[in-house]
């Protein structure tokens, strides 16, 4: 039976970090026909082939993770296609939301909310790395009118909605999600809800460092024009990014209420985040992608 939907899982890390989010995926409740592509960068994330049918798994040693979702969109047969993340847990209604979501916003592509999950909402820096990633993007505020690209995990296209030609690593993160964005054609769904599980601690200036290095490498794919507005634009980005995240900081967006560790952490990203988009503008992504 083809699938309706196509759900895209990277991993570039070993068993077991992955199986907590594929058993969510393979515990859906009143599903639609769906698969999982499980797009392995490590090449030994599981033990052995998985049983269950709706599992493919497809080994890329060594890819990153804008890498794997590339090869997964092609190898994708669904007619909607779901992005998740190897720390995510999708709840028992996640696919039959997205269906439902797909079924009556004609949109392009879906936004749903993502949640803090309690594991990483006990270090105030595992708190402001959910701050920063999903601003604007969670269960307090879902508005894609906080002048950003969403985050694409939680983010679910209707395949017919691709362009024709293969899309190269990073573009459906950056160009493509950025075209929809110009065109009105993101629509957002609070009922599909995905909790987000990701411990970083003390890693996380180093990893906000290197998500900035790699969307900053993506501006030197513009025109000179609109590299030059960017630059020009740069001394402001430390404000416009604290603009994003406060009001999910003040609300207690990530599972705690505001505090002046919470504040300094999330000055911490900030910084890191800038530092690494002036580099990757500068000099491109270097190892950046693989950290992601």
């Amino acid at each position: 039976m083809t699938p309706l939907i196509s759900v895209l899982l990277p991993t570039v890390r070993p068993w077991p970090e992955v199986s907590s989010s594929l058993a969510s995926l393979l515990s859906q409740a009143a599903a639609p026909p769906f698969e999982v592509l499980l797009l392995d960068g490590h090449g030994e994330t599981l033990a052995a082939p998985p049983t269950d049918p709706r599992v493919h798994w497809l080994r890329l040693p060594g890819s990153d993770t804008f890498s794997l979702r590339a090869a997964g969109v092609a190898a994708a047969r669904g007619a909607i296609i779901a992005v998740s993340e190897d720390h995510c847990i999708a709840p028992a209604d996640w696919l039959a939301s997205i269906d439902a979501a797909h079924r009556t916003d004609p949109a392009l592509a879906v936004v749903g909310t993502t949640v803090n999950h309690p594991d990483s909402a006990t270090s105030a820096m595992d708190r402001a790395n959910f701050l920063l990633t999903f601003a604007g993007q969670n269960q307090n505020r879902l508005d894609l009118g906080v002048r950003r690209l969403p985050v694409p995990t939680n983010l679910s296209f209707k395949r017919a909605a691709l362009p024709a030609a293969r899309l190269a690593p990073g573009e459906l993160e950056y160009q493509w999600l950025a075209k929809l964005s110009r065109r009105s054609a993101l629509g957002v769904s609070p009922l599909v809800v995905l909790h987000h599980r990701q411990c970083w601690g003390r890693a996380a200036p180093r990893v906000h460092l290197a998500s900035g290095r790699s969307f900053g490498a993506s501006i030197r794919q513009s025109r000179r024009r609109d590299q030059l507005k960017w630059w020009l634009a740069l001394p402001t980005l430390p404000l416009r990014l604290a603009r994003l995240v406060v009001p999910d900081l003040l609300q207690g967006a990530a599972g705690a209420g505001p505090s002046p560790k919470d504040a300094l952490c999330v000055a911490t990203l900030i910084a890191a985040n800038v530092c690494g988009q002036a580099l990757g503008a500068a000099i491109g992504p270097g190892s950046s992608r693989r950290r992601l």
